[in-house]
């Protein structure tokens, strides 16, 4: 084998391996992101939805990161009356986190931040960052927050 043929055989297996990685990064932030969303639904929702109190819906969009290449990704809409909130991932590739979801609505935007597996939102960012797990309670308080009283 010359060194040519070598160089070109080891840089065709970094490309693939960072490919792999990629992909895996990728489904696993997608998949973090559809558990939320089931989360939501399921156990803070569901008896809304039952009752037709809340209708939610799904908008797919379009993201690209530079390690992870572009994707389709789902935002979560709540819609309450005539007003909605929306949770609408920002990436997976966030300082400090596993990944960043805003819910967003016409008040003002809230945090959501993934951790070694769990959803937190961001209670505050100064003077440190304060969060908070994802819950009921919390999830009530942040829905307040970004929609009309």
């Amino acid at each position: 084998m010359t060194t040519q043929q070598l160089e070109k055989f080891f840089r065709k297996k970094a490309q693939r391996s960072r490919s792999v990685s990629s992909a895996k990064l990728r489904q696993r932030w997608l998949n973090a992101v559809r558990d939320l969303y089931i989360e939501i639904e399921t156990k803070y929702l569901a008896r809304l939805i039952k009752d037709k109190v809340v209708t939610v819906s799904r908008r797919p969009k379009t993201m690209f990161e530079e390690s992870l290449g572009e994707y389709s990704v789902d935002d979560l809409i709540i819609n309450v009356g005539d007003e909605s909130a929306v949770f609408s991932p920002k990436g997976r590739l966030i300082v400090g986190a596993q990944g960043r979801v805003d819910l967003e609505g016409e008040r003002a935007v809230v945090t959501l931040v993934l951790n070694p597996g769990r959803w937190s939102i961001v209670a505050s960012r100064t003077p440190t960052l304060r969060l908070v797990p994802l819950s009921e309670q919390s999830l009530l308080e942040a829905v307040k927050d970004v929609m009309r009283a």
